[in-house]
């Protein structure tokens, strides 16, 4: 598997690869779901049979859009929350930089996802060690130069500079959002909680809780955002998945902000997800970990 092409400086390129953990690699069976959503703070907990129809649906999708997909085996280490793939890296052009997970319980992902990408020959170019905290869900490209990180209860200080220095070695810039207490540490309040690149110069936000001087910062570099409804923001709505610049997917239920979407020109694919994004708080972003856009 060493041939797998690999890279990005973008969020809004067309995707091409993407890492995946499936349900029954991640949740394993119902059993093990009753033992751990109460622990993992899940909103409810997931139906094992319906989590494996919707997420066969999702991926679905990904195949009809030429989405090559790659699948992290199952272990005995990582909890439910390993479905997100998404966060326990972040990729760059010259290869992968390894998270250090700020949820306690999802520190063994890390050290999984970087056996897995030695075996499938995807160089780690950078690692997040000691004290530093980062979750790939708090990094965003906001540009091909520049990355944006939140300063969250997930995302500390010390992480951000060790990836800014790592960066820096491929003259990115990065710029640090310092993000609201909202609901507590508890919580999870990613940046891509709150922004979800659309187009290099079309981004979806939920403002009421982006500070101040990030939104200005965006309209200086000519980015035109759109808010969702109010009433999306707890069904995922501002967590989309580009697959394109003219397409996205986004979870069911969010008729208001797929309209705003649509109405800035854009495909938009829907898809039920109670099981597999409501009841976890992850969305399709979540859910995927891309590798390669091109």
């Amino acid at each position: 598997m060493n041939n797998i092409k690999y890279g990005l400086n973008s969020n809004v390129s067309t995707l091409r690869t993407v890492l995946l953990k499936d349900p029954e690699a991640a949740f394993k069976s119902q059993k093990t779901i009753d033992l751990q959503w109460e622990n993992l703070n899940f909103i409810e907990k997931p139906d094992f049979k319906k989590s494996i129809i919707q997420y066969e649906k999702f991926v679905d999708i990904l195949n009809n859009n030429n989405v090559e997909i790659l699948y992290l085996p199952e272990d005995e280490k990582t909890s439910l929350d390993s479905i997100y793939t998404h966060d326990p890296m972040f990729m760059t052009p010259n290869g992968a930089v390894i998270g250090n997970m700020g949820k306690k319980q999802r520190e063994p992902e890390t050290l999984m996802m970087k056996n897995y990408l030695d075996e499938i020959g995807i160089p780690i170019f950078g690692e997040i060690v000691n004290e530093g905290t980062l979750e790939g869900g708090d990094v965003i490209w906001i540009n091909n130069e520049t990355v944006a990180v939140g300063l969250t209860y997930r995302s500390n200080n010390e992480g951000i500079n060790q990836l800014r220095e790592i960066l820096s070695l491929i003259s990115v810039n990065l710029i640090c959002v310092d993000l609201p207490h909202w609901n507590g540490p508890v919580d999870v309040l990613h940046l891509m909680s709150l922004i979800s690149p659309l187009k290099k110069d079309l981004f979806l936000i939920y403002e009421k809780l982006l500070p101040i001087g990030f939104l200005k910062l965006l309209n200086n570099l000519d980015i035109k955002t759109i808010s969702i409804a109010d009433e999306d923001y707890d069904t995922l709505g501002c967590n989309v998945l580009t697959l394109s610049t003219t397409k996205c997917l986004i979870t069911n239920g969010n008729d208001r902000t797929t309209k705003i979407i649509e109405d800035n020109g854009i495909e938009v694919i829907e898809f039920q997800a109670s099981e597999i994004c409501y009841k976890g708080s992850g969305g399709p972003t979540c859910l995927t970990r891309p590798i390669y856009r091109d």
